[in-house]
């Protein structure tokens, strides 16, 4: 576990490895977020067995079982947590109780749902495509870095955001190979992916039509099909989702989660929180925080 050193001297029950050894592993009493950036991997995890490259993420808790089957040239890191990190609504009884009346709490115990669920589709691995598994290695390196540095006073704070974004770039796979309803990915498909490894960034329609490889028209149309909305209304829906998280659960200040979210003025960030959500993100932040 990590100290506080630097402000409050308070102990932080988080853990950052930017080598995982795979040694006592998964960790005890919290959860095991891995990346697999490297290498052929030859692993069991829950008994059920596979050779896969990288990369690909394990999601574990301290249930889980895992063991490296033959050493090669793979490399991992890893990022410990306990729920309460998240929320600290999230204690051990109320995620087993699985009782909230707060609809923002049952998300993030939702949330959890990856590190806790097994089926006979998901064992706790789950594959990334590329432009997930670059994102995801970029925010676990920011983690490591705040880890080691603490940069501010709002070092942790910085921490849950990256977390939490991690968290749902995973959400939509992780439902899906819960529900049995892993299909083929169509075009629409890979344009939301890249709009979740990359809102961050000044996207337009014509850029991800092109990374895409179809038109924008059709492009659109797949996309009001599949979400009721057009892509660049997508976009923005989702930049809102993150803000309003990490509204909630940091107090980061608004200029950082403007730009973090893909809006490089804070005021413009501000009027189009205020258009979505009906309120300021101050006011927001007020409400709902937890």
């Amino acid at each position: 576990m990590i100290e506080d050193r630097r402000y409050t001297g308070n102990i932080i029950y988080i853990d950052f490895y930017a080598k995982e050894t795979f040694k006592n592993y998964p960790a005890k009493e919290s959860l095991t977020i891995t990346l697999a950036t490297d290498g052929k991997w030859d692993f069991d995890l829950n008994s059920h067995h596979y050779k896969v490259n990288a990369p690909f993420i394990l999601c574990l808790n301290e249930s889980d079982s895992f063991s490296i089957k033959s050493t090669g040239n793979y490399a991992a890191k890893t990022f410990v947590f306990q729920p309460s990190f998240i929320n600290r609504s999230l204690t051990p009884e109320t995620i087993i109780d699985n009782m909230f009346e707060n609809t923002e709490i049952m998300h993030d115990r939702n949330l959890m749902n990856i590190f806790m669920q097994r089926n006979d589709n998901y064992y706790g691995m789950l594959p990334l495509d590329a432009p997930s598994a670059l994102q995801i290695n970029s925010w676990l390196s920011i983690i490591g870095t705040e880890c080691l540095s603490q940069s501010d006073g709002y070092w942790t704070c910085r921490l849950r955001k990256y977390l939490l974004q991690i968290l749902f770039l995973l959400e939509d796979s992780f439902l899906a190979l819960s529900d049995n309803s892993m299909t083929a990915k169509e075009p629409i498909d890979y344009a939301l992916d890249y709009i979740k490894s990359n809102y961050n960034l000044g996207l337009t329609l014509e850029g991800i039509s092109k990374y895409v490889g179809i038109n924008r028209t059709t492009l659109n149309h797949m996309c009001k099909h599949k979400t009721g909305m057009t892509l660049m209304q997508y976009l923005k829906n989702y930049r809102l989702k993150i803000a309003k998280e990490t509204l909630r659960h940091t107090n980061l200040a608004l200029s950082e989660i403007s730009l973090s979210c893909g809006y490089n003025y804070e005021s413009y960030f501000v009027k189009v929180f205020t258009e979505g959500c009906g309120m300021s993100p101050s006011e927001y932040r007020k409400r709902y925080r937890g």
